[in-house]
This record gives C-alpha cells, sequence and structure tokens, in this order.
C-alpha cells in the first residue's frame, strides 16, 4: 500500500516516466489520441462499501477487539472475585480414621459421646483397640479484618476495568485509522495505476514509432534500444502501481477479518477535517483525551494499590470461624457438636518480608509512572510533526492545484497553436501527459493531507465514526 511516509519516494517513482528525453515522450505520446481513460486494475465484482461499513466489519469481526473485550472482561472478573472475598466461605468435609493411638482413639470415643466407664481401666486406656471415626462437618470463615485488602482489591479491579475500557477505546480507533489508511491508498494506487498505464501507452507508442523511423534510416538504432528500455520500465511501474492496489486490498480484507479471495470494492474517496485548528489546542486535547494515556494513566493508579495490600500485612487480621460437626463409629450424623471462634492474628516480625513487598509495589509504581510521562511525550511529538508534516502537504495540494489550472491552460494554449499549424501533435500529446501527470500528483497530496489528519485524530483521541 501507499505510505504517506515515503512522499518522497513516491514522488521519484511517479515522475519516473519522466526520465529520457522530451523526444521520446513527444513521439511516444501518439497513443493517447482517441484512447479513453485508463480504468483501475480491480474489477468491480460486488456493491461498493462505504467508509462506515468498511469500519464496522473491522470493530465486529477483527480478532484484535474479540481480545480487547477478554481484557475487560478479566478486570471485571477480578473485581467480582475482591468482592466475594468479602463473603463467608463455607467448607464441607468428610474425615474417615482408624486408629490404635491411645489419646487419638479415646479423644475419639469422647467426640462420639460414647465413653464407658469401662473405658477408664488403664488397660483400655492404654491399650486400646483399632477405633474407627467417621467426622462430617460444615465450616464457614467469614472474614472482618484484613488490613484493608479487601477494599484496596476491589478498588484496584475498578481501576483495572477502566483501563481496559480505555484499552478497548485506543483499539477501536486504531482499528478505524487502519481502516481508513488501507480505504484511501486503494484510492491512490489507483490514480497511480491510470498514470503509469498512460506512461506504459506512450511508451508502447513511442517504440512503434521509433522501430518505423530505424526501418525507414532516420534514427540509429541505439534510439529503438532506448524505446525498450523505457517500455519496461513503464512496465514495471504499472506492476509496481498494480501490486499497491492488491496489497491495500489485501490489508483492508486482513483489518475487515475477510478471506483473501473476498471480493471487496470501495465506495467514495473520505476527507478528514480536525477537531480543532490550532497545534496547541491538538496538543491539549491528545493529553485529555488519547485513550492510551487514559488507560496509562488507570494503570498507574491501579498499580498504587499495589502498595497499600502489600502494606496491609502489617497489620492485624480478625477473622470469626462457625462450624457444625458429627461424629460416629460408621457414616451417620451423630453426636453433633458445634464451635465458635474469634481468631485474632498479628505477624509481628517477619525479617523484613513486608517491607520488601511494600518496596518491590512502589518501585513498580515508579515504573509506571516514568512510562506514563514517556507515553506522553510520545503523543506530543507525535502531534508536533504530524502537525508540521500535514501543513507542508496542505501547501503541495495548493501548489498541485495551481499545477493542474496551469497544465490545463497549457493544453488549450497548445491545441489552439495546432489548430493553427504553429505546433505539432508532439506538443499536444506531451502537454496532455503533463496534465495527466500533475492530477494524480494533486490525488497523492491529498491522500497524504488526509493521512496526517487522521493520525492527528489518532493521537488526540477523536478517531472514531461518532466524532468523525
Amino acid at each position: 500500500m501507499v505510505h504517506s511516509g515515503d512522499k518522497k519516494r513516491m514522488r521519484v517513482s511517479r515522475f519516473s516516466y519522466l526520465n529520457g528525453s522530451t523526444r521520446l515522450w513527444a513521439v511516444g505520446s501518439l497513443a493517447v489520441l482517441g484512447g479513453q481513460p485508463v480504468a483501475a486494475s480491480t474489477s468491480v465484482v460486488a456493491e461498493p462499501l462505504s467508509f462506515n461499513e468498511c469500519v464496522h466489519y473491522a470493530l465486529t469481526q477483527n480478532p484484535e477487539m474479540t481480545l480487547s473485550a477478554a481484557r475487560i472482561q478479566q478486570a471485571k472478573s477480578a473485581l467480582s472475585k475482591a468482592e466475594s472475598g468479602r463473603l463467608p466461605q463455607i467448607n464441607l468435609s468428610l474425615t474417615a480414621a482408624n486408629t490404635t493411638n491411645a489419646l487419638s482413639a479415646f479423644g475419639m470415643k469422647l467426640q462420639q459421646q460414647s465413653v464407658m466407664a469401662d473405658d477408664f481401666s488403664l488397660d483400655t486406656l492404654n491399650n486400646p483397640d483399632a477405633y474407627t471415626d467417621f467426622n462430617t462437618r460444615i465450616e464457614m470463615t467469614l472474614p472482618v479484618w484484613n488490613g484493608g485488602k479487601m477494599g484496596h482489591y476491589e478498588a484496584q479491579a475498578s481501576e483495572m476495568i477502566l483501563a481496559a475500557k480505555q484499552g478497548d477505546l485506543a483499539m477501536q480507533q486504531y482499528l478505524t485509522y487502519s481502516v481508513y489508511h488501507a480505504y484511501e491508498a486503494i484510492h491512490a494506487a489507483r490514480a497511480h495505476i491510470q498514470v503509469a498505464e498512460q506512461a506504459k501507452r506512450t511508451a508502447e507508442a513511442f517504440v512503434q514509432t521509433t522501430q518505423n523511423l530505424v526501418n525507414e534510416g532516420v534514427v540509429v538504432r541505439s534510439e529503438l534500444l532506448s524505446a525498450k528500455v523505457h517500455f519496461s520500465m513503464a512496465e514495471a511501474r504499472l506492476l509496481e502501481a498494480k501490486g499497491n492496489e492488491i496489497m491495500a486490498l489485501d490489508r483492508l480484507r486482513i483489518l475487515m477479518n475477510q478471506e483473501t479471495s473476498t471480493s471487496i470494492e470501495v465506495a467514495d474517496r473520505v476527507d478528514l477535517t480536525l477537531p480543532a485548528d490550532s497545534v496547541e489546542a491538538l496538543l491539549a486535547l491528545a493529553l485529555e483525551s488519547n485513550p492510551k494515556l487514559r488507560a496509562k494513566q488507570k494503570e498507574v493508579a491501579s498499580s498504587r494499590y499495589d502498595v497499600r495490600i502489600a502494606n496491609a500485612d502489617q497489620y492485624p487480621r480478625f477473622n470469626i470461624m462457625m462450624r457444625q460437626e458429627w461424629n460416629h463409629d460408621a457414616l451417620a450424623l451423630e453426636a453433633n457438636s458445634y464451635t465458635v471462634a474469634g481468631v485474632l492474628s498479628w505477624n509481628v516480625l517477619d525479617f523484613g518480608v513486608t517491607k520488601s513487598a511494600v518496596d518491590m509495589a512502589s518501585s513498580a509504581v515508579i515504573q509506571k509512572r516514568a512510562a506514563l510521562k514517556s507515553q506522553e511525550n510520545s503523543v506530543r511529538l507525535n502531534v508536533l510533526l504530524n502537525w508540521q508534516k500535514k501543513q507542508v502537504e496542505r501547501k503541495q495540494v495548493q501548489t498541485d492545484q495551481l499545477a493542474v489550472e496551469h497544465a490545463a491552460e497549457a493544453q488549450n494554449l497548445v491545441l489552439k497553436r495546432y489548430e493553427g499549424g504553429l505546433a505539432t501533435m508532439t506538443e499536444v500529446l506531451a502537454s496532455q501527459t503533463q496534465l495527466d501527470e500533475t492530477k494524480a500528483e494533486l490525488v497523492s497530496a491529498k491522500f497524504d493531507v488526509n493521512i496526517y489528519k487522521a493520525k492527528l485524530r489518532l493521537a488526540t483521541g477523536t478517531m472514531s465514526l461518532e466524532q468523525l
């Protein structure tokens, strides 16, 4: 596809058809007479898709959007997990044991509420027979206070949801920009194909004309060889232009998640406007509304809670436990009992484990802040560079418009001179070729302006269909 950043190289390619003598163009232009406008290489086999329709396909079918939606769901699940951490945890268990251990065997009898007077004899106490116990229990643990961890987990998950949503918005706008770039590149490539087709027709006519002149002995054979070389170069340029169109169409198909065999045709070209008229306003808008920046900001806010979560281990924890259990020498709900306990624990000394965890989390926050600042600088530079390039290309559009007017007027003058017998057909056709070139140059310049506008909209967070 055609990249706006390759402006200089692209212009050299476009005007490479002018290499050689002026006479080469003049004689070869005979093929233009009576010719019809050259059509784009892609045959229309499908209904044209508007830019909005292409964006809709991309936003609904591109796998990047599936990935983005999964990130949002992951953050929501983290919040649900954090909120569930405040609720009681209920555990059901069944334990079967058989033992000849004196203490354990007597304890099992006590749990089963089946101790008899004979069980207190010394021989029975010291040498019990193997005894079996089935312990069935249901236990509930209620977290009351854990240093504020639950609240920090919830707040962190909420920030991550916001970050994921901003990341989703950034992906939507990036896909919209990518679709726009491919969409515009198709139109630009087809304009270049028209120029290359005309150059090929001109070069082919010149080969035929030069061959006739060689046969008549008017020119030397080296002129014919030069003509053939020029014709070969024109063919190569045409193949390159058609390749650019194919690549732009393939890129659009990939963005829309379509098979390469799917036929795609695009509708009319789309011009963009900027959300602000000054670079200062665009900079302010970018720092305020760029979704990637806002996602980074939320990531920084989320990372701060890692420090608080790590620091929570320095505080005491209090939880309540309630248990109902049954014990019997067979599988049955007999000899029930309950236990209610409040557990207060405090890790008074861990030899720097908690402090190290806090320091690690604090370092992670510093890293994310630095990454945010770097991203802000990158956005600023992006806006400044694309604004300057857009200004240059906008001036180039004005220059090309004047060049088209000049070439059209020159063509009219040459035609009048030709009608009066003061100009040759060579001059007429050369003038027409120059007019075609300047028109294609104007189309390409407009393409570059729109791409820079699209980049500015992407940087300012306004590259969405609603805002466009």
